[in-house]
């Protein structure tokens, strides 16, 4: 209500003081109390108004400010405020939900490498490269079937990366994508892979030739020669391991399958160990 309605409904001029503006407010309350006192009696007057306008005067003269007026106020710098920075909430609150995002990725790195640390160091590390298992196949028996044939090995890890060697439809082109991005960050030490999938990892240089004194321990129709762009001839590079129990509990196609060893690999004196074992 304005302050000058709030004068007119009490009927006192608008430099009454405090105390003049209490006695008309008490007159109100008198006439209106006669009023009730009569039955069916119809007023001439809004006593909510008259309250109302009493009160806007006492918060003025109070506080030096009309409530209603403060309220409209308050609102309209708030819709401001939205308005002129609707973009910088919307940033705000996109960076709380990364920031929540980045500690959740850190708290999850940090309690899988507080588990990784209890774990016995990593004996063998195997990926299981090609198309001849289904994509999204399950590979622990892999490694359960290696800690069987090797007992004293307490720790192997495999994973799987699918990699077809035909292109149909773009789910091939995507999943042949992905085993290249894939191939950058892995730290397997054995490679097993199907023969066209061997060559063409043998190009990208991935897999490091094995010495001439594992004629020794494979026969020769085991042994597989390749060469890479940096040699001058051909070297042996893998170790064929076909039909072999390492597969139980995975479906594989029938097909040839090659043991290497990656370039990198850490644990090079165990990977020499496996492939000669599985030949």
């Amino acid at each position: 209500m304005d302050i000058k309605e709030a004068y007119k409904l009490l009927e006192i001029p608008e430099d009454s003081t405090m105390d003049e503006v209490e006695k008309q407010y008490m007159t109100w309350i008198k006439r209106d109390r006669s009023y009730q006192s009569v039955p069916n009696a119809e007023k001439p007057f809004d006593m909510t108004q008259i309250t109302d306008a009493y009160n806007t005067i006492k918060h003025v003269n109070v506080y030096g400010s009309n409530p209603k007026e403060e309220n409209k106020s308050f609102k309209n710098k708030l819709q401001h405020f939205l308005y002129y920075h609707k973009l910088h909430i919307a940033g705000a609150i996109i960076l709380l939900i990364l920031v929540g995002s980045i500690i959740q990725t850190l708290v999850s790195n940090h309690q899988e490498k507080k588990e990784l640390a209890s774990l016995p160091p990593e004996d063998l590390g195997i990926m299981l490269y090609g198309d001849y298992f289904l994509l999204g196949s399950d590979v622990n028996p892999v490694s359960e079937n290696v800690l069987s044939i090797f007992p004293s090995w307490e720790r192997v890890i495999t994973n799987s990366n699918y990699a077809p060697t035909e292109i149909n439809d773009t789910m091939d082109a995507g999943n042949q994508q992905k085993s290249v991005i894939t191939l950058m960050s892995d730290q397997s030490d054995v490679y097993i892979v199907g023969e066209e999938n061997f060559e063409q990892l043998m190009q990208l240089e991935i897999f490091q030739p094995l010495e001439p004194s594992i004629k020794d321990q494979v026969v020769e129709e085991q042994l597989v020669y390749g060469k890479s762009p940096a040699d001058e001839s051909e070297q042996i590079y893998g170790v064929v391991i076909n039909d072999h129990s390492l597969f139980e509990g995975l479906e594989v196609k029938d097909s040839k399958r090659i043991a290497a060893i990656r370039v990198d690999s850490k644990n090079k004196e165990n990977a020499l160990k496996f492939i000669t074992k599985l030949q």
